[in-house]
């Protein structure tokens, strides 16, 4: 590359630019699996070193910026969950001050670091573009566990279920439930990245639900695609996936009658359709499993002796949560699956019906916002995205894919990132000199 055309490059980012590179960074290393597993290969020294970089960073954008007010948005999630973190410190049996305290500042962070990408539509772009290029790393990883599993017991990948001998690869996620929340965020904020890279990532993301079986994701995405046909796309693009459905099954009806293949043998052959069809887990049973209903049924029995306050903050971890400094034996191993039920066991039925308020309250001014239809849709996409899943992982508000997927939730309705798209004008036909990439 000729020297002027490197300079040019670098030219278009500052140091201010290449700080907001090193955050966004920071932010896929969290989402995408890659920070846990070097945690576990380097130590704490590590993990401190980062957090020290992060916590700089941003430093840097609250003295620059006026990052509170970007916050604002924000402001009823935050209050929520400081009001959670205190009062499932006083619930708890055990001192639970140091954990509460590491809680708080972690997802405070977490929190002002996605006020700082949705402060501008290129700081919004240049993540969305990040997050695909996660899916594509994690895909990567994904097929070289599938071709190679000996690789899994590489220090490098620790954090994978090594221990339960899964036959289920999740890339550096290593849990099929983190890898379909976090690659169906990313098919969301796709829609704010460059074109090449959005597709990249779409197919990328369709591959990694479909090699991870899982089932709360590729339901969650049939049925996202089934209200978009139903009620948002046009009546072209309607009869083009119809068509498509038709020539794709007809196809399919005839190749397995040549082959003389029947349908039932044939979903049962294949790993992944067997598995996202089976909604009663009748396999994970089979097989001496604690399925997603009997480690409810298990959990819903603490219920009756629970104290109105809740047994306090990360109760919902299990048995065998390393955040509590003396283990709880009295609790299943297995957490619920359920964020709703994990909170009313930490803070009681108060929290519960105040956290189901806030919800509430979101989505109220997620309709009131001057979004032009499609963003606005597609931002309910999003909540349903979360909210669904929250039924189904009850770490979605003390893990790094929730905090960021929560904050992107209250934020985005009225987030400079999305300015452009309020009062009826939608970039997409009306572009906006100040949607443009170079600068920050």
């Amino acid at each position: 590359m000729p020297a002027a055309s490197a300079a040019s490059i670098l030219g278009r980012f500052d140091r201010w630019d290449l700080r907001y590179l090193v955050l966004v960074l920071i932010l896929c290393l969290m989402l995408g699996g890659v920070f846990q597993s070097l945690v576990v290969i380097y130590g704490a020294a590590f993990d401190t070193t980062v957090w020290l970089v992060f916590l700089g960073l941003l430093a840097t954008f609250w003295v620059e910026m006026p990052v509170h007010r970007l916050l604002r948005p924000a402001g009823p999630l935050v209050i929520w969950v400081f009001l959670y973190i205190c009062w499932g410190v006083m619930a708890s049996p055990y001192s639970m001050f140091a954990p509460g305290y590491r809680y708080a500042i972690i997802f405070f962070s977490v929190t002002s670091a996605m006020a700082v990408v949705t402060s501008r539509p290129q700081r919004l772009r240049v993540f969305c573009n990040a997050a695909q290029w996660i899916l594509v790393l994690n895909l990567a990883v994904t097929l070289l566990l599938i071709n190679s599993p000996e690789y899994q017991r590489n220090p490098f990948f620790m954090k994978l279920n090594v221990d339960t001998q899964s036959d289920r690869f999740a890339g550096m996620w290593g849990n099929a439930n983190v890898a379909g929340l976090v690659t169906l965020m990313a098919l969301f904020v796709s829609r704010w990245a460059s074109r090449l890279q959005a597709w990249i990532g779409v197919l990328c993301g369709l591959l990694i639900i479909y090699l991870t079986e899982s089932r709360t994701a590729t339901w969650i995405l049939v049925t996202v695609a089934i209200i978009y046909l139903a009620f948002v796309a046009s009546r072209r693009f309607r009869l083009n996936a119809l068509v498509a459905v038709l020539v794709l099954g007809l196809g399919g009806i005839y190749a397995l009658q040549t082959t003389g293949t029947d349908l039932g043998a044939w979903i049962a052959s294949d790993q992944t359709l067997a598995r996202v069809l089976d909604v009663t887990e009748s396999k994970t049973t089979a097989e001496g499993g604690g399925s997603r209903v009997n480690v409810l049924k298990d959990w819903l029995g603490k219920v009756p002796a629970e104290p109105w306050y809740g047994y306090g903050l990360y109760t919902f971890n299990g048995g065998e949560a390393v955040e509590v400094p003396v283990q709880r034996p009295e609790f299943p191993i297995i957490g619920p699956h359920n964020l709703y039920l994990g909170i009313f066991l930490d803070v009681g039925i108060v929290g519960l019906l105040s956290f189901l308020g806030l919800i509430v309250y979101q989505l109220n001014v997620i309709r009131r916002s001057p979004l032009v239809p499609s963003t606005r849709n597609a931002l309910f996409a999003f909540c349903l995205i979360l909210l669904v899943f929250s039924n189904f992982n009850h770490n979605m508000l003390s893990d790094y894919s929730g905090w960021i997927g929560y904050a992107l939730m209250f934020m985005l309705p009225y987030s400079p990132a999305l300015a452009s798209f309020r009062n009826g004008r939608d970039p997409a036909q009306t572009p906006d000199p100040a949607d443009g990439l170079p600068g920050t």
